[in-house]
């Protein structure tokens, strides 16, 4: 049984039809070879949730997930800083690591520094991460993992 009787309507179907795939299928291309997936990619990948402690321009988390960065931690009575762990803004890294709190909070523009504790971090235009919308992330690098474990 068919559907469409006229003949006219058919051509006009198939021809709508086919202007919607001639439009979908270069722009599904595109769009596939454009799209950046915002989750960073490492062998602990950790989503900093708010609410942060604020302290001037830095932002303090200490969740319970940190733990598992904790081997890679960086040591604050020891000089040389060790941490590999990059902190991620929406899926840019932020930096320079391995700062002082004082520095974080006074100075911000991204710097940030992963201690047992957990990670102190800024955000790169020094807005407060707990209002600014953007995603924050802890992420020990894959060619990292086999260092302390």
């Amino acid at each position: 049984m068919r559907l469409i009787n006229h003949p006219a309507l058919t051509v006009r179907f198939s021809a709508a039809v086919a202007a919607l795939f001639a439009i979908y299928l270069p722009l599904a291309a595109w769009m596939n070879h454009r799209y950046v997936d915002p989750v960073p990619k490492g062998t602990i990948v950790i989503r900093l949730s708010k609410p942060f402690e604020a302290h001037d321009h830095a932002a303090v988390s200490r969740q319970d997930v940190l733990s598992k960065l904790a081997p890679w931690a960086d040591d604050d009575k020891v000089e040389t800083q060790q941490s590999p762990i990059i902190v991620y803004e929406d899926g840019v890294p932020l930096g320079p690591a391995h700062n002082t709190f004082g520095d974080i909070a006074r100075l911000g523009a991204g710097r940030y520094a992963h201690w047992r504790s957990g990670v102190a971090f800024s955000a790169s235009d020094n807005t407060d991460p707990n209002d600014n919308g953007r995603n924050y992330w802890a992420v020990l690098p894959n060619e990292q993992s086999r260092r302390r474990e």
